[in-house]
């Protein structure tokens, strides 16, 4: 069977979507991932066709950018949801994910679930579809599904689709790796069937011995891994919250390995900490393999991620999910979430994170429920069914 998958440029957005595409192709079945050409090396690194899609273009994005600069992180939210993800990104993108659909006949469209293009030529095309959630899907359906419902019927009427009063999205199946305590509750009246919930590969093991990157010193002190993720590091207005984090470490008796991502240079953060290595980037699961902790901004890769270790977090969230994912991270009692912290409160929270026993427990807890949670397989096997059931 032939499966299109499709994402935009980001790197959260895409790495979700890896593993059940990986998948599917090692069973026999074609696979097409539709992207930005942003996406096209990683999807050659990760040995998948690519069928690239047009984005908009940061010029073109940058007055909703100025905007979200100044924006709440509720505003910003809706923001970047109406107005770039179900806006923007999939008016641009639609045209050639239609022509995509045409020419490769899939049995099965999966999208990211902010990735808005593929839902609407799948409804054209009357082909089945279901999208892979690439944050908690309690998030998702509190405020993904009511800010997309105007741009998504002004796509559908555009696109010459009857209005359906958002039956599109609220029907779709939905796969997730969240587990349900760390996922939460969903908001009351909710139509989206429950989602298939899977364990993914990289969360069934620890790296070997002999993982690619180590610490730089035999040290007996606490590692602390510091990631704000790979996009924060390109906007000037929140790169404060790097400095913010290597004076809360400098006078900790631990070391700390800090992430920058590939737009921010170590130079442009002043003077380092001898006790902080400063990278651009490692893979997330060497550096687990070490630490003991994870200070973060509440990115749903890292978050899930570090509780898959069972590593305890002090989460300090910028907007998107991050302020949802923090607020689950305190309620399983795994972490600590802070607003605007300043140095003094920050280290207080990154001394108690290294001891407290019940984070530590919490922490173990999460890991147990993800490693709980059916293998991929089983959810490749739903995906196949899907495909298999088309009319």
């Amino acid at each position: 069977m032939r499966f299109l998958f499709s994402t935009t440029r980001g790197t959260g957005h895409l790495q979700p979507l890896l593993p059940y595409a990986r998948a599917l192709q090692a069973r026999g079945h074609a696979v097409v991932v539709a992207a930005p050409a942003e996406v096209g090396e990683a999807l050659q690194k990760a040995g998948l066709a690519h069928a690239p899609f047009d984005h908009p273009g940061d010029q073109a994005m940058s007055p909703i950018w100025a905007r979200l600069r100044v924006a709440s992180p509720e505003d910003g939210r809706t923001i970047a949801i109406r107005e770039l993800f179900a806006g923007l990104n999939a008016r641009v993108a639609l045209p050639k994910v239609k022509q995509t659909m045409e020419t490769f006949h899939p049995h099965l469209v999966v999208r990211d679930s902010l990735e808005f293009a593929a839902l609407i030529a799948a409804e054209q095309a009357g082909l089945p579809h279901a999208r892979v959630a690439v944050h908690a899907v309690s998030f998702e359906d509190r405020w993904v599904l009511g800010e997309v419902a105007e741009p998504l019927a002004e796509l559908r009427a555009a696109a010459g689709l009857a209005p359906d009063a958002g039956a599109a999205i609220h029907d779709e199946p939905i796969f997730s790796a969240f587990p349900e305590s760390l996922d939460g509750p969903r908001p009351p009246g909710v139509r989206t069937p429950a989602p298939f919930r899977t364990r993914m590969p990289e969360d069934e093991s620890s790296p070997a011995e002999g993982s690619a990157w180590r610490p730089l010193a035999h040290d007996v002190r606490p590692l602390l891994y510091v990631t704000f993720g790979t996009l924060l590091g390109a906007m000037p207005h929140v790169r404060a919250i790097y400095r913010l984090a290597l004076d809360a470490v400098a006078e900790l008796p631990i070391r700390a390995v800090l992430t920058t991502g590939p737009a921010l240079a170590a130079d442009l953060l002043g003077a380092i900490p001898s006790n902080v290595q400063v990278e651009a980037w490692i893979p997330q699961r060497d550096v687990f393999a070490h630490a003991a902790a994870v200070l973060c901004h509440g990115g749903s890769g890292t978050v899930r991620g570090a509780l898959a270790a069972g590593l305890p977090l002090v989460v300090l969230p910028i907007g998107a999910d991050q302020p949802h994912n923090a607020e689950r991270v305190a309620a399983v009692e795994a972490g600590i979430a802070l607003s605007g912290p300043d140095v003094a409160t920050l280290r207080a929270a990154v001394e108690r994170v290294l001891v407290d026993p019940v984070l530590h427990a919490g922490a173990k807890n999460m890991s147990a429920e993800l490693a709980a949670l059916p293998p991929l397989e089983q959810a490749v096997d739903a995906l196949i069914a899907l495909a298999a059931n088309q009319p």
